[in-house]
C-alpha cells in the first residue's frame, strides 16, 4: 500500500511543481560551466551493474577532466554488494547512496535529492526506465537529463517521460550495454568499447588466495566455479542436475569445484552438495562480493544459469558457460571469445526479456530449462576447453 501512495505522492508533486522545477532548471543552465560535473543512476540488479561499467570507462576517456557520480538505488541489502563493485572503480569521483533507513521512500529520497542538487552536476545519464530514475534528475535541477524509455514499462514512469531532456527507448532483442553507451551520444561520444570491468585491490586478492589456502587449494588446480541459484527463480536449473554435472566434472575432468554465491545462497548450494558423492567447496559465507570476484579470476571455468556471478566471470575474463534457458541472449550475453552458452531452440523462445522479465512459465512446463541436460552443458564445457565458443 505504501509504495502506491509513494508514487501518487511522486506523481502528483511532480506535476504540481513542474513549472517551478523548469523555471529553476533554465536559471542554472545559465550558468552551466565546463568541466561537465555527470551523473549516471545505474542499474539495481547485479549483472545490469557489471554490464553497465563500461559508460564509466568512456566518459572519462572522452572527458577526462569531468567529475562522474553514480548513484546506487538498491534496497539496503543490494546496496552493499553494488557499492562493493564499483567502490575500486577509478573513473568514478562519487558514489552516491540512500539514507541507511529511509531508502527511496518520501524522507528518503528528498535527502537524497538534496545531495545531489548540492553537487551541481550539469548531466544525468539514468540507464534504468524506473520512476525514480526519472524524479531524481529533474528534481535535482540538473539542466540536461538524459533518459531510458520502454513501451513495457508502467504507467507511471511513462507519464514522467515529459522530465527527460533526451530519451532513448531501450528495444527487445538489443544489447542492454550497448544501449547504455549509446546514451553518451549526447553528449557527443560515439565509439566505444563494450569491455566490461571489475577492480580489484591487493587486499581482496589476498583474501581470495587465503580462501584457496584454507580449502587446499591453489591456482595450479583446475578450478571450476558454479552457481546454482538465479534471483528470477524461472531461470534455475535442476538441483539435481547440478551434482551430477559436478560430480563428472571431478571424475572425468580431475576439477576442483567451488560453489559460487552469497549469504543467500548457503542452503541451495548445501542442497546441491548433499546429493554429490565427490568434494566440493561452498563460498557462500566466506567472500564480500568484490573479493569473490577476485576469487573468480582464480577459475578456469564459470558454470552459472543466468545471474549476477555470470557477468562478474565475464568481466574478469573467466572462461563462462551460460545455461541460458528462457532469456534473450542477444539482450546481455556474456562478451568475449571464451563463453559458452547452453540454450534448447523451442518455439516460445525467448520470453524473458531485460524488460520486460518473465517470472513465470507461460506454457507451464519449462522446458527451456527442464530439457538442458548434464551431457548438453558437459558437451559445452568440453567445446570451450577445446578454444571455441558453442551454441548448444
Amino acid at each position: 500500500m505504501y509504495f502506491y501512495l509513494n508514487n501518487i505522492f511522486w506523481l502528483l508533486a511532480t506535476y504540481l511543481l513542474t513549472p517551478v522545477l523548469y523555471l529553476l532548471i533554465f536559471l542554472r543552465r545559465r550558468n552551466l560551466k565546463s568541466p561537465w560535473r555527470i551523473l549516471v543512476i545505474s542499474p539495481v540488479k547485479i549483472g545490469d551493474l557489471v554490464c553497465s561499467t563500461p559508460i564509466f570507462r568512456e566518459i572519462k576517456k572522452a572527458l577526462p577532466e569531468s567529475y562522474l557520480g553514480v548513484v546506487l538505488l538498491a534496497d539496503s541489502t543490494q546496496r552493499i554488494t553494488s557499492y562493493q563493485l564499483l567502490k575500486n572503480n577509478p573513473y568514478i569521483d562519487k558514489i552516491i547512496l540512500p539514507d541507511k533507513k529511509r531508502g527511496t521512500k518520501i524522507i528518503g529520497l528528498l535527502k537524497l535529492i538534496k545531495v545531489i542538487y548540492q553537487q551541481r552536476y550539469d548531466w544525468s545519464f539514468a540507464l534504468s526506465i524506473g520512476m525514480i530514475e526519472k524524479i531524481i534528475p529533474f528534481w535535482s535541477i540538473i539542466p540536461y537529463r538524459v533518459m531510458s524509455i520502454s513501451k513495457y514499462a508502467t504507467r507511471t514512469s511513462k507519464s514522467l517521460n515529459f522530465t527527460g531532456t533526451y530519451k532513448s527507448e531501450i528495444k527487445l532483442h538489443t544489447l542492454a550495454l550497448r544501449h547504455y553507451l549509446n546514451l553518451l551520444n549526447f553528449i557527443g561520444i560515439k565509439k566505444f568499447d563494450e569491455k566490461k570491468e571489475i577492480f580489484i585491490k591487493p587486499v581482496e586478492e589476498k583474501k581470495a588466495v587465503q580462501f584457496l589456502k584454507s580449502h587446499y587449494l591453489t591456482p595450479e588446480d583446475f578450478l571450476i566455479g558454479i552457481a546454482v541459484t538465479a534471483g528470477n527463480k524461472l531461470k534455475e536449473w535442476s538441483p539435481k542436475k547440478f551434482s551430477r554435472l559436478a560430480d563428472r566434472l571431478v571424475k572425468e575432468l580431475k576439477a576442483k569445484i567451488i560453489f559460487i554465491g552469497g549469504p543467500n545462497d548457503k542452503k541451495a548450494i548445501s542442497f546441491v552438495q548433499s546429493m554429490m558423492k565427490e568434494k566440493s567447496v561452498d563460498s557462500s559465507q566466506s567472500l564480500s562480493l568484490v573479493e569473490l570476484a577476485a576469487l573468480l579470476k582464480y577459475l578456469n571455468i564459470f558454470i552459472s544459469v543466468d545471474t549476477g556471478s555470470l557477468y562478474i566471470a565475464n568481466a574478469m575474463e573467466v572462461p563462462v558457460i551460460d545455461i541460458a534457458g528462457p532469456i534473450d541472449i542477444n539482450e546481455q550475453p556474456p562478451l568475449g571469445d571464451k563463453c559458452g552458452i547452453v540454450q534448447k531452440k523451442l518455439p516460445c523462445l525467448p520470453c524473458s526479456f531485460i524488460i520486460p522479465p518473465a517470472r513465470f512459465c507461460r506454457q507451464g512446463h519449462r522446458q527451456c530449462v527442464e530439457l538442458i541436460t548434464v551431457d548438453d552443458v558437459f558437451k559445452t564445457i568440453k567445446q570451450l576447453l577445446k578454444g571455441s565458443i558453442y551454441v548448444n
